[in-house]
């Protein structure tokens, strides 16, 4: 089969190294990063599925394209969340090159944003469970985890293909008939971690902090009101459920997973560039709630920490 990588970020070139083991991959850049990125691309990965304690350095040579002219199977659409807006329209001029376009970022409001440029038929939902990691000028260091990309969609035809695909590739799948409801709960996660590492000046600070963490369990609970008030579920929508026991039962285990080795990992090395997409998520969900009429009085209290971040974040471009 032959799959098309649009993003060349971390998501991107993670899956299209572990898909060239058995498809035909392109890799969209920039002209700009054409040479440097045909000249291959160092991976440090810890593989998970393998029981790996350590990582192991591979080189991708991904086959790059700067245009697309050839017909796909289909397109894996890998940009983070800040970036999906902006490249929908150019999306919507590609469906004649594919069959389908495969949607594997983290985004509270993904349905609507792509349903405003294409058919439900045309698209679906492979969100990277298996991934995690980041880039910085060393190159890649990706942990692989032993967990199913979970999928979800109307794309019947789509979904098999990339299913397919996956399981060939060595990566486990799972069908998600809520995948959208799911992902709002998940994206809870992300947003409001970003306001409480911002807050006590880094991960580990904050991980380590135990007030810290209950503070977290108390904003998760009112982004779950934002999400039931959007009509999510959560009842039935994994991990709701969790911050329905007492505050210092949920404190515990959430800090036990922040503090496990391999989440710290993969955590820390997003957030050497994904932070400011993580702070957007908080902003997102912040005027959600707002809208929806609820006070977020916990959430809103990491305002100031989030916005002294974006406020370098802009001094710096």
């Amino acid at each position: 089969m032959k799959y098309l990588i649009y993003g060349a970020g971390t998501i991107g070139i993670t899956y299209g190294w572990l898909l060239s083991q058995n498809h035909e991959i392109d890799l969209l850049v920039k002209p700009e990063h054409y040479e440097e990125l045909s000249g291959g691309v160092v991976l440090s990965v810890k593989d998970l599925r393998k029981k790996a304690s350590s990582y192991e350095n591979v080189t991708f040579y991904p086959s790059c394209v700067t245009e697309v002219t050839d017909h796909y199977d289909g397109i894996l659409v890998t940009v983070n969340r800040c970036q999906l807006a902006g490249v929908l329209p150019r999306l919507s001029e590609l469906a004649e090159h594919t069959k389908y376009f495969a949607f594997m970022q983290n985004n509270w409001n993904i349905q609507a944003e792509i349903e405003a440029y294409l058919s439900a038929d045309q698209y679906l939902i492979a969100f990277p469970s298996s991934t995690g990691g980041g880039r910085d000028e060393a190159g890649l260091k990706i942990i692989l985890f032993d967990e199913a990309v979970r999928l979800g969609g109307k794309c019947r035809a789509g979904l098999g293909d990339i299913q397919t695909a996956l399981n060939q590739s060595g990566i486990r799948t799972v069908f998600d008939k809520n995948i959208f409801d799911w992902m709002k709960v998940h994206y809870l996660q992300q947003s409001v971690t970003a306001g409480a590492v911002l807050e006590c000046g880094g991960y580990g600070s904050f991980a380590s902090d135990y007030q810290a963490v209950k503070k977290v369990v108390k904003a998760f609970r009112e982004g779950i009101g934002v999400c039931r008030m959007q009509g999510v579920d959560t009842n039935k929508t994994f991990p709701a459920g969790l911050f329905k026991l007492p505050t210092f039962v949920a404190a515990h285990i959430m800090q036990n997973m922040f503090l496990e080795t391999n989440t710290r990992e993969m955590v820390e090395n997003h957030m050497k560039k994904g932070l400011p997409e993580w702070a957007a998520g908080y902003q997102e969900i912040l005027n959600a709630g707002t809208c929806c009429g609820l006070p977020m009085t916990v959430w809103r209290s990491y305002d100031e920490a989030v916005e002294k971040y974006c406020q370098e974040q802009i001094l710096k471009c």
